[in-house]
């Protein structure tokens, strides 16, 4: 199934670099959708990858493309992300267990939903510090590769 999605994503790529994508171009996209897929708000990422698509004239089939082929490692990433984000905002992430937050709901809803919404703030603080260095290093390996593999398949555009 893996292997399925992962050659059904390099086909739209092959496609768009065969339509006249160039390399910085598809390098720019992909970063930005592995980057933009693991942001920490589940739910969030399609509307997230439309708009920078639109925003920077990337390819918008191929980021989404991305985008939901990194679904599985942002449900992977969003435990550590609002972990990390609740450290990071000085909570305490013992209190935000299923039943603790279940009985503290009952008794301070406001109270709880202001705390998760911190949570999710410092989620965000955190998917802000990496985003930055793994968006620059996937750019320059996706661009070296492609780079390679145009010079290499595609004649008369070296």
């Amino acid at each position: 199934m893996i292997r399925k999605a992962l050659k059904g994503v390099w086909q739209v790529i092959l496609k768009a670099l065969q339509q006249g994508m160039t390399s910085r171009g598809m390098a720019l996209t992909l970063a930005m959708g592995v980057v933009l897929s693991i942001f920490p708000v589940y739910g969030i990422t399609t509307l997230l990858c439309l708009l920078v698509a639109i925003l920077f004239r990337l390819n918008i089939i191929v980021i989404q493309a991305v985008n939901y082929l990194m679904t599985p490692v942002q449900l992977v990433l969003l435990i550590p992300f609002l972990k990390s984000g609740s450290w990071l905002m000085g909570l305490n992430s013992d209190s935000l267990t299923f039943n603790g937050l279940m009985n503290r709901f009952k008794s301070d809803f406001w109270g709880v939903v202001q705390e998760l919404g911190w949570v999710i703030l410092g989620g965000i603080s955190v998917w802000l510090l990496i985003a930055i260095p793994v968006f620059l290093v996937l750019f320059f390996i996706a661009y070296w590769i492609l780079e390679r593999w145009r010079r290499n398949k595609l004649p008369g555009t070296a």
